[in-house]
């Protein structure tokens, strides 16, 4: 009988490796997809400052996110095809259906609603200093912000990180409320903390559609929804 207790006692390490493996699989994931956090800093203090030779390309300032954040995406597609052996459904990149992209225009004119409402009850006498310095980016960098923004974020704070912590944890909230402040934090860094009140309601349109519709596509095109807002001063400034 002792044989047979072995044999059975056997998988329960294997599963731990495992269970091991998918942890740091996933957690070297996410800091890939972080990596726009962490890595320019990294490289300044390592003496190899990226930003002259970015600027020499026209993206300086705000505008370095541009090549940050399709490097991240670049390395996170890399290590979920090269090293996790998935494919892209994985993160939720599957075509939408049409009430999937129903939804995402609801929930735009959701957000533009609360926005709207908030410079009612609280009204901005004058734009942050963030949107201030990208409305005066040239616009077609400002369409690339807003088409970076739309793709690379919503592959890199939701689908890949949501993905894989909830198949960790088996429970969403715990996703949810483990990656939402690092997507919150550097927005407020860069808009101020009255981006709370007047454009917050778009991040939680983008978290409750993903949520509820399990699409990234329509997330995509919800987030550029929400930003394009921003060629509105970007164009008359140029106009003026």
């Amino acid at each position: 009988m002792e044989p047979e207790s072995n044999s059975l006692a056997a998988p329960r390490p294997q599963r731990t490796r495992a269970r091991s493996r998918a942890w740091v699989t996933a957690l070297v994931g996410i800091g890939l997809a972080w990596s726009p956090m962490w890595l320019p800093e990294v490289l300044r203090a390592a003496g190899a400052d990226p930003r002259l030779p970015l600027a020499a390309i026209g993206l300086a300032g705000p505008a370095a996110s541009i090549f940050w954040n399709w490097l991240a995406t670049a390395l996170v597609l890399a290590w979920v095809f090269g090293v996790e052996r998935s494919q892209l459904s994985s993160l939720r990149i599957v075509r939408p259906t049409g009430k999937d992209l129903e939804w995402a225009l609801i929930f735009f004119g959701g957000a533009m609603a609360w926005s709207w409402l908030a410079q009612l009850i609280r009204p901005q006498t004058a734009p942050d200093s963030g949107s201030a310095t990208i409305a005066a980016l040239p616009v077609l960098t400002v369409v690339a912000m807003i088409l970076t923004a739309a793709i690379c974020e919503e592959i890199l704070f939701r689908g890949y990180p949501l993905e894989r912590l909830t198949q960790l944890t088996g429970r969403r909230w715990v996703a949810v409320a483990t990656t939402l402040p690092f997507f919150v934090v550097p927005h407020l860094f860069t808009f101020g903390p009255e981006w709370l009140l007047y454009h917050a309601s778009g991040t939680v349109a983008i978290y409750v559609l993903y949520l509820w519709r399990r699409n990234l596509v329509a997330c995509m095109v919800l987030h550029a929804a929400i930003n394009a807002p921003i060629l509105i001063p970007t164009v008359a400034a140029h106009l003026g």
